[in-house]
């Protein structure tokens, strides 16, 4: 069965009080009712957790591999990417030297946006390594809404970002009108399944509202008066047995209690299933792409 497959419809909410784990959730939030919120990630630790947490995971190769796919189309004429969440390069480098490698010197201009300088320094860093003729790079140490971005884009990417804006509606007609005609936006987002319900149970607010959702965006889609051109379900699997306390921090994206810790880990024990190769036990963590094009 592939790891990426079509999908009409986002993920339905989990239904939790149908799994065995639904017991243990409740403790979480037992643990949590009249507390304070907890202390999100301070940027060097999202980061550092993040790289830990993708090295244990068969997500980032998989949206690469989808993404690479997606560019690919374009195999002649110059082409310019706008990566927003771009964090240290991992993922948008290669994606790079993929559309540099289609056709040799062809012009790439490719602009990276995110917050922290720690990964915008990595990703400046990764891209003048390439050496590529034609490859030109930015980046914006910012957010997507203060980037001092004005030109236009053949492919603007979400990638893991779509979680954090202020409004996911306005967000999208934005990052529209920053294509050219016939541009592609591209928006991966995680469903709220049975990972990252610990998300909503724990994390605290991010300027005000939660995180948001696969589940979040064909509505806002709606509201921004655009329409999904595809949807593909990309099927990921992450391996948190054992994980350090940073990768455990970062699956729930705020920094647990010791109190909170042993219950998170006996939470995903219990939504693990035995990978069908090597029997190790995995958390699903399903990511959703969303694609959205401009009229030419």
């Amino acid at each position: 069965m592939s790891n990426v497959s079509p999908s009409t419809s986002p993920h339905p909410a989990p239904a939790l009080h149908e799994l065995r784990e639904d017991g243990i959730l409740g403790d979480v939030r037992a643990a949590r009712r009249g507390e304070d919120a907890l202390s999100d990630l301070a940027p060097d630790a999202y980061a550092r957790g993040h790289a830990a947490f993708e090295a244990r995971s068969d997500q980032r190769s998989l949206i690469s591999g989808h993404l690479a796919a997606r560019l690919a189309s374009r195999a002649t004429g110059p082409v310019a990417v706008l990566s927003v969440g771009c964090g240290d390069g991992s993922l948008d480098v290669p994606l790079a030297a993929a559309l540099t490698d289609v056709v040799p010197a062809r012009p790439v201009r490719y602009v990276g946006i995110d917050p922290y300088v720690g990964s915008t320094t990595a990703f400046a860093s990764a891209m003048a390594a390439l050496g590529r003729a034609g490859l030109s790079a930015e980046v914006h140490a910012t957010t997507f809404a203060e980037a001092p971005v004005s030109e236009h884009f053949d492919v603007v990417t979400f990638v893991h970002s779509m979680y954090y804006v202020p409004e996911v509606a306005s967000t999208l007609r934005e990052a529209h009108a920053l294509l050219r005609p016939g541009g592609e936006l591209l928006v991966v987002n995680a469903p709220r399944g049975a990972l990252n319900i610990l998300v909503d149970v724990l994390a605290p607010p991010v300027e005000g509202h939660r995180q948001w959702f696969s589940e979040d965006i064909p509505a806002a889609l709606t509201r921004a008066g655009l329409r999904t051109e595809e949807v593909i379900t990309v099927d990921a699997r992450v391996d948190l047995e054992g994980a350090s306390d940073e990768v455990l921090d970062f699956t729930v994206q705020a920094r647990l209690t010791p109190a909170l810790r042993p219950l998170v880990r006996a939470y995903l024990d219990a939504v693990s299933v035995p990978c069908p190769t090597s029997g190790v036990p995995l958390v699903p963590h399903p990511v959703d792409v969303y694609r959205v094009r401009r009229a030419a």
